[in-house]
């Protein structure tokens, strides 16, 4: 039959509230690590200014290779074992960051 709101539990209720926070520490950790990479100011920003600036073809071979590398890594079938938690590790990497930045705007009103 049909489950109403009468029949769910709280217990339900809160492991989707936990799941849903924990899901949106980790995309403000992912945006939070993808903005302090990317930026202008950020770890490799001024590094690729400064090559596009003196080498642009050297710049050129550094992003065909880059995008290479992100491809064949992403190709590569990487067998995670839920049973260990090896598998849940990246996800947990990603919500101590978005915890990490999301306290930081909080207090400082910065990323």
């Amino acid at each position: 039959m049909e489950k109403t709101i009468r029949d769910v539990n709280r217990s339900d209720v809160l492991g989707f509230v936990y799941s849903l926070l924990l899901v949106t520490f980790a995309l403000i950790g992912m945006t939070g690590l993808l903005y302090h990479t990317l930026a202008p100011n950020g770890f490799i920003g001024v590094w690729v200014g400064r090559v596009w600036a003196s080498h642009p073809g050297l710049a050129i071979l550094v992003i065909i290779g880059l995008t290479a590398m992100a491809l064949t890594a992403r190709s590569q079938n990487i067998a995670y074992r839920p049973g260990t938690g090896r598998g849940d590790f990246p996800l947990y990497l990603f919500v101590a960051l978005g915890t990490f930045f999301a306290a930081r705007w909080i207090v400082s009103g910065a990323l």
